[in-house]
């Protein structure tokens, strides 16, 4: 079903949807018809053990945001391959009430200055304000922040990656039949030792977003640096 049949069909059954965050160039690029914005394949990554460390609570200003060691670098590699780079993000601070959407917004626009001001950029930011109990259709695993970005973008999901660090991330991919690359950082570590058969379902691993965007670069022909790991085939 297209995501906008599900769209409407959530909506007459009086649930709640995916939200693009407030931040201008994010919409712009949203709604361009021109470079790395358009196509049919994209780089999409979770944010919170991927980009950013994990904290106690939740991340609910921008002095509790810290990007992880070699994530700024590592989405100026990814930029390499000219496709959007997106953020596909569950942030249920926001539906529990202790970050507003505005506060949100202003932290995925410091976000987004600190990736640009380092040679990167992010494209498109989609994520979910709901609570696991809102019975929603975009916290992942469910797959419409993806389905989501993928109209807006003109996207092919099933040619497109996904990095992340929690069987949530995992399960959204295997939907949608995207190539996905767990990373330890985050729930990753905890995650392999409580579910180990997820190396196995993930079609890549990696230490962190660096060794990751490595794996996919080499994958694609677009080598920058050593070879990193790689699944046994």
């Amino acid at each position: 079903m297209k995501y906008s049949e599900t769209m409407e069909r959530m909506r007459a059954a009086n649930h709640v949807t995916p939200l693009v965050d407030s931040i201008p160039q994010l919409i712009q690029a949203a709604s361009s018809t021109k470079g790395p914005t358009e196509g049919g394949r994209a780089i999409f990554l979770d944010r919170d053990g991927v980009i950013n460390a994990l904290r106690p609570g939740y991340v609910t200003g921008w002095n509790a945001f810290q990007f992880l060691p070699g994530a700024l670098a590592a989405i100026r590699q990814l930029s390499l391959l000219n496709w959007p780079i997106i953020v596909a993000t569950n942030q249920s601070p926001v539906g529990r009430g202790l970050l507003s959407a505005d506060g949100l917004a202003e932290i995925h626009r410091r976000m987004v200055a600190r990736v640009e001001r380092a040679g990167g950029r992010i494209d498109l930011i989609v994520h979910c304000p709901h609570m696991p109990e809102d019975a929603c259709i975009c916290r992942k695993p469910e797959p419409g922040l993806f389905q989501d970005a993928a109209e807006r973008l003109n996207l092919t999901l099933a040619d497109s990656y996904l990095i992340g660090d929690s069987p949530g991330d995992l399960g959204a991919a295997r939907q949608l039949g995207m190539t996905f690359v767990l990373v330890r950082t985050g729930f990753g570590a905890m995650s392999l030792i409580r579910q180990p058969d997820l190396a196995r379902q993930a079609d890549g691993l990696a230490d962190s977003i660096g060794d990751a965007s490595q794996w996919i670069l080499e994958r694609e022909g677009a080598v920058v640096g050593a070879p990193q790991e790689r699944k046994a085939a």
